[in-house]
């Protein structure tokens, strides 16, 4: 009888006591779910830019030329087209490794792999230029403003983990401070491989393979 009277006793509480529905958690999990991972900003940049190159040559040439600034980011400009105004090159000032230090105001690096350069030439105290016989690496501060501009199709370029190459020759420009595009004809540029050191962006260039450029880029 006690346990018919208490178990009728929990029945009777349970029909007073309010639990509220416990919250619907299934939209949430699953935001977080196939939410995409956190990618370097340039990066993200570039797959975006790649894209962009794919679609504006799958569409007719009237949607292609307006595809002509595509993106920047790392201080380097994609393009389908040349600028309608372009200036001639810059003159570039031949120096030492230790003024070049005194005029860049990032540490510029010595790749193991390639050791102190033949020739090292700067422009407007932001960038310089590493020469090794065919080979030239250009390094500038990747975070304030385009530097570098380039003339590139999607065909080809690949993302390496947060590096970029790019297989074939291509039209090369440099961007000054007021961003007027200067041509760096005759010299196009070859195969590039793009990544960044810290804040420094890094461009190897020349006549080289992806696998050597990956070793350098890795030293």
């Amino acid at each position: 009888m006690i346990d018919d009277d208490l178990g009728a006793a929990l029945r009777d509480l349970g029909r007073q006591i309010h639990v509220p529905e416990p919250p619907d958690l299934t939209a949430s999990v699953l935001t977080r779910i196939n939410a995409p991972r956190r990618r370097n900003r340039w990066l993200a940049a570039l797959i975006a830019a790649v894209t962009a190159f794919a679609v504006a040559f799958a569409v007719s040439p009237a949607v292609r030329a307006g595809v002509q600034n595509l993106l920047e980011f790392a201080g380097v400009e994609f393009r389908t087209e040349a600028p309608h105004s372009v200036a001639p090159p810059l003159p570039s000032q031949e120096v030492s490794l230790a003024q070049a230090r005194e005029q860049m105001p990032f540490e510029i690096h010595l790749p193991a792999q390639l050791g102190t350069p033949d020739k090292i030439t700067v422009h407007e105290g932001r960038f310089v230029s590493l020469h090794y016989g065919g080979l030239r690496l250009d390094q500038f501060d990747g975070t304030i403003s385009s530097t570098i501009g380039k003339l590139v199709h999607q065909e080809g370029v690949e993302q390496i983990g947060d590096k970029i190459w790019v297989p074939y020759p291509h039209v090369f420009f440099y961007i000054d401070r007021n961003g007027v595009w200067h041509d760096e004809a005759p010299r196009g540029a070859g195969q590039t491989l793009l990544w960044q050191r810290g804040q420094v962006t890094m461009r190897l260039e020349g006549d080289v393979t992806r696998e050597r450029a990956l070793e350098i880029s890795a030293s």
